[in-house]
């Protein structure tokens, strides 16, 4: 799971905002089943996969995930983009004809239910029916939080589909906090073991301030004083949560100008000092601090924050929170904004290795993390895809020279694996690529010989790839115009379920012999050839001189015709 900290909960100068922004947070904080902040990873497509396109001004290209200086902490697995194949979803890869004729959208169905009553579809939700009962044992009054948190999730969600009245969505939104606070004490009064305990303190803090976001003054004041008085609490849990309530309490003073900047840098610190015990709530909290510092334009104030925060966060047992933090930091940096305007420019005078490798350097030494290596191994892998591998070698070698403070193992091995990787795709240049071990659909080893001599392209792809699919008739012209002269391709499929390829080809005829893998428990990514050229994304593709040796990697778009022609014309 990662968590997204991009999403800031609503700024408003109004006592109850910071019972808003902290309305499911306790769960969150204590790793209960649901509350505020989690998002599901993003499935990688062709519209997100983050690779710079080939061709600037082709449509529905991805532009570059460097582009976007919010890289989402929450959003990302680490390293995913430059370990995850450039994927599309199934059966989204081939778009539909424009001439296809559409259906009109079909009229919203008119409802059974009577006027004046309520909707079945609402009277059935579970937002509508809880109960909390008699219910009296540890665990069922754990389960029962949980539970009425994801309630009030789905009545908040349907509350801004208009799906229910503001009354209605108030009333059952008391209620099921009211009822939450209940199960919370009765829990306090049974707990036994230190996990019941922290839930029913944060179950209380929850409550409060639910009832507080919906209007109840009262709550407010009782989260305010259990917020102080639980940041001393044994537990680091409760203490670390409370501690980042108080915060965001703080924040809302501070944006109705009743507090100053210093008094939440003094709040903000509080937390940072428990690094090891650091949460997502924590870093949510912080990051509302840096926002507000900054809106009211005390920018060395929240780039000092920022940069704590960094520093605190940098060793966390858990990546997503170090990344994270890494990049409220990182954002407020001149430096990183310069370095992503030359990486973004598709100027020639900007594409010079040095320039890069300066720029990179001074990002580097101005945020010295792991976290930046992190950072530049992503970019680097989007720009060598672009086709700019000698701008892209410079920044993984800058790269590199922090890999070694990287505490967390498995993000360690994750950045190595990438940087052994690249070396690999670059190593490939000047060099005969090894296509032994590939067979023809019919089970037929590829024979050399049929392309000695011969400009051959190779294309690394698969049926599930939207890039690889709009790469086809790209080559598909090439090879029209030139195959009479001496120009071949070789297509080299990977996906792992041969049923698709098989599809696939049912409908779509290429022009050029399909191979696959020849050992049927290693297709896919776990094909050798692309083990040993180190492939993590696709399409890849490589250009085979008329002397056998790889000529050069990441041709697209119409580059292709032109670097073949080049080619051709060699003796």
């Amino acid at each position: 799971m990662s968590w997204d900290i991009k999403k800031r909960p609503f700024r408003t100068a109004k006592r109850r905002t910071a019972a808003v922004r902290y309305c499911l947070l306790a769960s969150l904080a204590v790793g209960f089943t649901s509350g505020c902040g989690p998002s599901e990873p993003q499935e990688i497509s062709a519209a997100t996969s983050g690779y710079k396109p080939s061709e600037p001004d082709a449509p529905s290209n991805p532009k570059p995930a460097a582009a976007d200086t919010k890289l989402a902490a929450a959003d990302t697995k680490l390293a995913a983009a430059d370990t995850k194949p450039v994927a599309a979803d199934k059966g989204s890869a081939v778009a539909s004809p424009a001439s296809e004729s559409k259906p009109l959208a079909e009229a919203p169905a008119v409802p059974t239910f009577q006027p004046g009553k309520l909707d079945p579809k609402i009277a059935s939700k579970q937002y509508m029916t809880l109960k909390l009962g008699d219910l009296n044992g540890p665990e069922q009054l754990m389960e029962f939080l949980n539970t009425s948190s994801r309630a009030v999730l789905e009545l908040l969600a349907d509350g801004r589909k208009k799906m229910l009245t503001r009354d209605m969505q108030l009333e059952r939104g008391m209620s099921l906090s009211r009822m939450k606070l209940e199960a919370a004490e009765r829990l306090e009064k049974i707990a036994t073991t230190d996990d019941q305990k922290v839930a029913s303190v944060a179950g209380k803090l929850e409550a409060f301030s639910q009832m507080a976001s919906f209007g109840d003054v009262a709550a407010s004041d009782n989260l305010r004083e259990l917020a102080v008085k639980e940041s001393e609490n044994a537990d680091k849990r409760v203490a670390q949560l409370a501690k980042s309530i108080s915060l965001s309490l703080l924040v809302s003073d501070y944006e109705s100008g009743t507090a100053k900047s210093d008094d939440v840098m003094t709040a903000a610190k509080k937390i940072l000092v428990d690094a090891k015990d650091l949460a997502p709530a924590n870093l949510n909290a912080l990051a509302q601090a840096m926002d507000a510092i900054a809106k009211r334009s005390e920018d060395e104030v929240a780039t000092q924050l920022a940069k704590e925060t960094a520093e605190a966060f940098r060793d966390s047992d858990e990546p997503q929170l170090a990344l994270g933090a890494w990049q409220l930091y990182a954002r407020m940096v001149p430096e990183m904004k310069d370095f992503e305007t030359l990486i973004q420019s598709d100027a020639k005078e900007d594409q010079d290795p040095a320039i890069a490798r300066k720029l990179a350097e001074a990002f580097m030494a101005k945020v010295p993390s792991p976290w930046t290596s992190f950072y530049l191994v992503k970019v680097a892998t989007q720009v060598e895809y672009s086709g700019r591998m000698f701008v892209a070698k410079e920044l993984y070698e800058v790269a590199e020279t922090q890999v070694g403070n990287l505490k967390h193992e498995k993000a360690k091995e994750e950045l190595e694996s990438n940087l052994k990787k690249f070396l690999s795709r670059i190593g490939t240049l000047n060099k005969p690529m090894n296509l032994s071990e590939l067979v023809d659909l019919e089970g037929k080893p590829l024979d050399l010989a049929r392309y000695k001599g011969k400009v051959v392209l190779v294309d690394f792809w698969a049926t599930w790839c939207g890039p690889c699919l709009q790469e086809i008739p790209n080559i598909e012209e090439v090879y029209e115009a030139q195959n009479k002269n001496g120009f071949e391709v070789i297509g080299v499929n990977l996906d792992e379920d041969r049923s698709e390829l098989t599809s696939f080809l049912g409908s779509k005829k290429l022009l050029w012999t399909t191979y696959v893998s020849s050992k049927p428990d290693a297709v896919g990514f776990q094909t050798p050839l692309v083990s040993e050229i180190g492939i993590s994304a696709i399409p890849f593709i490589a250009l085979i001189g008329k002397d056998g040796n790889v000529a050069e990697i990441h041709v697209r778009g119409r580059k292709i015709a032109a670097k073949v022609i080049e080619l051709l014309a060699k003796e």
